[in-house]
């Protein structure tokens, strides 16, 4: 038998250039996968938004004046820092915000707002000291949760502090930093305002210290019981002692006059504000959901790709079957094989470049005597096969045949379905008597006679009846009277009708849904039917895009 020879072209895109232009449906699935993925697991995480409050520090000359003994700039910061994490600060903190019981019990994760119950419970309840109703351990323990949560940072070279705190519940949150900062701005100005009385406090103690070492001192030396150089060395240490007194006593004046420079205490620069914030932490997670979920839908889509070898291309078909692309057929949305309400016309596919009618016209040189027998077969069901069957049919009618399409599709019988009434079993009764076939065939609209079953007994077997003679003097007696037979056939993966049927026919083409049929299966439905792979002058793709066949 004479086969179409094409030229094959040994190109193959790679699989995962193909995925990333033909499977962007399964990435795009996979990616919001990975997306719902990751919102679910940030569900079970609390999102704890962050806010933060700045205070500017006083200078170091100014602090270093009021207090001798700060160090350098980088220890005055560093006891700053300590200062605000302190215990005293956290305790007094939680004192004037009524925290103690909200940190005790992990409460802090709420909202700020009391309940109805919890209003109800402490109007009824006497106000008592917060020490008198939690004991150290407790107080210790909500002191170092706040301390856990807080983080204290200098910023601007030291010249400021940024306090942070993260929280599920903002307003919570900012009451918290907002009330850390004024505690450490009451504590150092407080620290600052005393500093001159703890000054004279240890300046009179120092005195007295002095004045009875003095009066200590002379009083021994004038003991005539003592050695004259004793007594000398006793004099000359009360005289010391009255020496320093004096000293003390007017360093003792000037600090009772004294007072702290005016803006040598912090400042606040910002206050926290309950804003909700979309942490870093969240967003990474979410994106490194979405980036995985695509990741593994690009592996997926080149996996198959790879694997399947779906029709994508006219030369990886041809190379990877050995048999030539006789024509391209573009997808058509929304339209049916043969409509049974009649509202619109049936699915022709006439296209610009005419591919069927090429199609037709080639098939045409693998025909004896000038009358021929196509079968036209696919891989699975729904590719299109029938449909493209009754189209040849339409052309082989506008180009001046006599055309009979015959439904060998006895498993799903779509064109009988559609061409013949439900009463109608003529395929039978023209096996039975192939002699008088016209009797049997119905005359369609379209201008070609038709001959089909659309049920048929649980008994009889379809691939036992295409096999018998019945068959074969049926089309020798179509031979007759048509000048083209279309015979539909059954899928080659599924049945074996096609191969029983195949030694009546002069010529098979393959239908090959695009993107959907695979090469791989495409090659196994030949091998397992080598009847009509003898006899394929070819394949058409079918259900491709305008931009395939465009490119075709």
């Amino acid at each position: 038998m004479h086969r179409i020879g094409i030229p094959h072209v040994e190109t193959r895109p790679s699989a995962w250039r193909a995925a990333l232009k033909w499977r962007r449906a399964t990435i795009a699935t996979w990616t919001i996968i990975g997306g719902i993925t990751g919102v679910f697991a940030l569900s079970f995480q609390q999102t704890r938004h962050v806010v933060t409050g700045e205070v500017l520090l006083p200078s170091f000359e100014a602090s270093a004046a009021v207090s001798p003994g700060a160090g350098t700039r980088d220890s005055f910061v560093d006891a700053q820092v300590e200062t605000i994490k302190s215990d005293q600060i956290i305790a007094e903190t939680l004192d004037k915000l009524s925290f103690w019981d909200r940190v005790g019990r992990a409460a802090l994760d709420g909202p700020a707002v009391l309940t109805a119950e919890e209003k109800t419970s402490t109007q009824q309840q006497p106000k008592r000291p917060s020490s008198a109703v939690r004991s150290d351990a407790e107080s210790l323990k909500a002191i170092s949760r706040v301390k856990d949560l807080l983080t204290v940072s200098p910023i601007a070279s030291g010249s400021a502090l940024r306090i942070t705190l993260a929280l599920p519940d903002p307003y919570n949150a900012a009451k918290l930093v907002n009330a850390v900062l004024d505690t450490y701005v009451e504590d150092y100005e407080r620290t600052i305002r005393d500093a001159p009385k703890e000054a004279v406090k240890e300046l009179q103690q120092r005195l007295d210290t002095l004045q009875e070492r003095a009066a200590t001192a002379a009083e021994e030396a004038h003991t005539h019981a003592k050695p004259t150089s004793e007594r000398q060395k006793l004099d000359a240490l009360a005289s010391t002692y009255r020496t320093l007194h004096q000293q003390t006593l007017s360093e003792y004046a000037n600090a009772l006059n004294s007072e702290p420079p005016a803006s040598a205490g912090p400042k606040i620069l910002t206050r926290a504000s309950a804003v909700r914030t979309s942490p870093a932490v969240s967003t990474a997670m979410l994106m490194v959901a979405l980036l995985g979920g695509g990741v593994i839908g690009l592996a997926v889509a080149t996996r198959r790709e790879q694997v399947l070898r779906p029709v994508r291309t006219l030369e990886c078909l041809e190379v990877d079957t050995g048999l030539p692309v006789l024509g391209v057929v573009s997808m058509v949305q929304g339209r049916k094989l043969y409509p049974k309400n009649g509202a619109e016309p049936p699915l022709l596919l006439h296209d610009d470049k005419d591919c069927l009618r090429s199609v037709l016209l080639r098939l045409r040189e693998n025909f004896n005597n000038g009358t021929g027998v196509v079968g036209v077969a696919s891989a699975f069901d729904g590719e299109g096969k029938s449909t493209l069957a009754f189209n040849l049919a339409v052309l082989g009618v506008e180009g001046g045949a006599r055309v009979l399409l015959l439904d060998g599709n006895l498993h799903r019988p779509a064109l009988a379905r559609g061409l013949t009434s439900p009463s109608s079993t003529e395929l039978l009764s023209a096996l039975k008597d192939p002699s008088n076939l016209v009797r049997h065939v119905v005359t369609t609209e379209f201008g070609f006679d038709f001959l089909g079953e659309q049920a048929i007994a649980d008994d009889v077997r379809p691939a036992v009846l295409l096999a018998s003679p019945s068959l074969d003097r049926l089309i020798a007696n179509a031979r007759e009277s048509y000048d083209l037979i279309i015979c539909d056939l059954p899928a080659l993966a599924n049945h074996a009708d096609a191969q029983a049927a195949a030694t009546s026919l002069d010529v098979c083409v393959l239908v090959a849904e695009w993107g959907r049929t695979s090469t791989a299966a495409l090659i196994r439905g030949l091998k397992a039917s080598p009847a009509v792979g003898i006899r394929t002058a070819g394949i058409i793709i079918n259900k491709a895009p305008l931009e395939v066949l465009r490119s075709a």
